[in-house]
């Protein structure tokens, strides 16, 4: 036998022996409308859809389950997705590398500007501010330390500033979907979102779980890939949205950390005067660094030669 011919067969049966040896993924995404697909055209299924389509390119046979439900906040999450995410990481086939996208939190604010602030603490807003980051920051902390005690790598979402989407700038579109919402209250609204992705970082970096970065993105207030009500994203802009979590998914491979016992699903709500700061599963300061996760590069056959590991919201 020739040397050429020797060496096309050794490579034909090394790349089929790679894609054999390629780990599929069991992937869980949970959050609200932006994750449920709304805005997009019928039958288009969001970002979920298109990363798993991308996903499945280098990894065969990976698994979706999108459990996101329009309107939800962090306790809807919690009270309507978090247990059905453990089940579904439960059953992954053996060998599946598990991961969990989570992006939510648009509605907690919406909710607390339109409603909470001004018929709970009539419109105390530094009371009502202070109270939902330490509830928010509880919740973030059950979701993420939850979903990694069923043995998920598990990616969040940086929120964008939503104060800046049409939604909010346009008064007709904000009024038609917002109707207490007032233009006094869309500054106080960025300056919460700062705050709410301050308690993400924290609680990510704390518990090793890969930030997906949406704060500095432009797509939710272009109209270009926005849907006509301003606030959901159309089809480009899901689009844009699966290529940034699929970039942050591939580059970074998904881990099996030994299942541990999960928080209590449902925490006592801290009270009204507890500062953000000190509220339960929010992060030392100290903890900045986000744990990176290794690398989701197919698994070469035994003795083959690649690369060990390498480097997925609003």
């Amino acid at each position: 036998m020739s040397q050429l011919r020797y060496f096309c067969i050794s490579l034909l049966l090394l790349f089929g022996a790679s894609q054999a040896f390629a780990q599929p993924i069991t992937l869980v995404t949970l959050g609200d409308s932006l994750t449920k697909g709304d805005g997009d055209a019928e039958g288009g299924g969001g970002y979920p859809a298109r990363l798993q389509k991308k996903l499945e390119a280098a990894y065969p046979s990976t698994r979706l389950m999108n459990l996101a439900q329009s309107g939800m906040t962090t306790d809807d999450l919690i009270d309507a997705q978090l247990e059905p995410a453990l089940e579904q990481l439960g059953k992954a086939p053996p060998g599946n590398a598990k991961v969990a996208l989570v992006w939510i939190g648009s509605n907690d604010l919406f909710g607390l500007y339109n409603f909470v602030c001004d018929e709970q603490y009539p419109n105390d807003y530094e009371s009502c501010e202070r109270e939902s980051s330490a509830i928010f920051s509880d919740n973030i902390n059950t979701i993420l330390a939850s979903l990694q005690s069923g043995g998920a790598s598990v990616y969040i979402a940086l929120l964008d500033d939503q104060s800046k989407r049409p939604v909010m700038t346009d008064q007709l579109l904000r009024q038609s979907s917002f109707d207490r919402f007032t233009a006094e209250e869309v500054p106080r609204m960025a300056a919460q979102i700062a705050k709410y992705n301050d308690i993400i970082r924290k609680t990510a970096a704390r518990l090793g779980v890969t930030l997906v970065d949406f704060s500095t993105t432009t797509l939710l207030q272009n109209r270009a890939t926005l849907d006509r009500d301003g606030n959901h994203p159309n089809g480009a802009g899901y689009d844009q949205i699966a290529d940034i979590w699929h970039q942050a998914v591939a580059s970074a491979t998904p881990n099996t950390p030994a299942p541990t016992t999960p928080p209590a699903i449902r925490d006592p709500v801290p009270d009204a005067d507890v500062d953000p700061e000190d509220a339960p599963g929010k992060a030392n300061d100290a903890a900045t660094d986000i744990t990176p996760e290794p690398s989701l590069e197919p698994v070469p056959p035994e003795g083959a030669k690649g690369p060990a590991s390498h480097p997925p919201a609003q």
